[in-house]
Formats: structure tokens, C-alpha cells, sequence
């Protein structure tokens, strides 16, 4: 597994970004997303925006009340301490309902068709491992989970499915993904699920946060 090693480089005139890796691994998104929190909880009064993604953390900054250079030399402190990703908020635990196949969710039978297993066991093996939310991202609410174990390694479509509804489970590339607006997708659709992560009304209008866990289980 690739080590986290942060990475720290300008972005714009008012942004520094700070890259944990080049490839997804579960340290460097743990990184990414305490790392925001540790920055925001140091220097949030000096910043536009603190926001993590899957490996990296954008750290926006306001230049009258702290300059690049000094920003830089904060960032490596906090970074250089190298304790802030053991300090994390709770996180909560979800379970999502599916109902797995059908005859808009067809990515089950393409995907179980390429591990070379059955419908059946695709299902039991993907509901019997906790998923982390990665990150947040693509359209409104839509939530990154993973990692899938090496046995559940799909690559994405070759072509991109117009029209996919609200409520999707996707997967792809050892990960799962949930919608909550109607999208076009090369990830495989699997199945669908009524819950919705996205509540304009709601505060916060995400119920799913990076670094929770989500575990599916089958609808009968």
C-alpha cells in the first residue's frame, strides 16, 4: 500500500492544495479528511473554506488576514506533527436498504458476470463488509464508499448510461456510490435504494458525512 506522504502546492492566487497520495488508499483518505478538521479547527478564522476529498484537503484562504507563505508554514506544522488524523469526531454508522437487479439496475448481472460469480453471492458479499464514506461530491448528496476488497475489483463502463434515477447504488473501480438526483453514469448500476442523501431543508442537508460507515443490506 502506497504511504501517505502530504504533498503542498498553490492552487489559484488563494488556495494551497495538500495531496496525501496519488492513489486511493483508506490512510490517505483518513488523512485528507482529519486533516481538514485540524486545520479548520487552528486556522478556520483565517480561511475561506477548509474541504477534503477523496486524497487531498483545499484549504482556501482570505490574503488579508494570512499570506501564502505563512499559510505554508502552518499547513507543514500541522502536518509535520503527524498526530492529526488519531483525533477524529465520531462518526456514525448507516444502514442503506437495497433492492438489488432489476431491469433498470442491469450492472448487477454485468458485474457479477465479470468476477465470474452469481448474482447471489455478488449481493451477500457486498452487504457483508462496513463501508467508509470517502467523500462527497459529483451532484447533490452523491456519496463515495469504500474500499471494496481486491475478490470485488470491477473497472467502470465502457459507455456512459443516460438517465439513471434518483436512489442508484453504482459500483465500480472497489467502490459503491449512492444518488440522490437523477444522473448519466459509467459507474454499474446494481440497484436502487429509496434512501436519499441530499435534503436542501435539512441541516445539514447530508445525512451521510465523510468518514462515516455504511453498510448495505438487501431488500426482500
Amino acid at each position: 500500500m502506497e504511504k501517505a506522504v502530504a504533498r503542498i502546492n498553490p492552487i489559484g492566487e488563494n488556495a494551497i492544495l495538500v495531496r496525501f497520495a496519488d492513489q486511493l488508499s483508506l490512510e490517505a483518505n483518513t488523512k485528507a479528511h482529519a486533516f481538514k478538521d485540524a486545520v479548520q479547527e487552528e486556522l478556520g478564522s483565517r480561511l475561506f473554506d477548509v474541504t477534503s476529498n477523496l486524497v487531498s484537503t483545499l484549504v482556501r484562504y482570505n490574503p488579508s488576514r494570512i499570506s501564502y507563505d505563512e499559510l505554508r508554514q502552518e499547513l507543514s506544522l500541522i502536518i509535520s506533527k503527524d498526530n492529526f488524523s488519531e483525533v477524529q469526531r465520531d462518526h456514525t454508522e448507516h444502514t442503506v436498504s437495497v433492492q438489488y437487479g432489476g431491469e433498470n439496475a442491469l450492472g448487477l448481472r454485468d458485474a457479477s458476470k465479470q468476477l465470474g460469480i452469481s448474482e447471489t453471492e455478488f449481493v451477500e458479499r457486498h452487504t457483508a463488509s462496513m463501508l467508509r464514506a470517502l467523500s462527497l461530491g459529483f451532484s447533490p448528496g452523491f456519496v463515495y464508499l469504500g474500499l471494496h476488497g481486491e475478490d470485488m475489483l470491477v473497472p467502470r463502463r465502457k459507455t456512459v448510461q443516460e438517465g439513471i434515477e434518483a436512489g442508484a447504488v453504482l459500483f465500480a473501480a472497489g467502490q459503491s456510490a449512492i444518488t440522490s438526483r437523477p444522473i448519466r453514469t459509467g459507474w454499474h448500476v446494481i440497484g436502487y435504494t429509496d434512501f436519499r442523501n441530499f435534503d436542501a431543508l435539512a441541516s445539514p442537508p447530508v445525512s451521510i458525512q465523510p468518514g462515516d460507515n455504511v453498510r448495505f443490506e438487501a431488500r426482500m
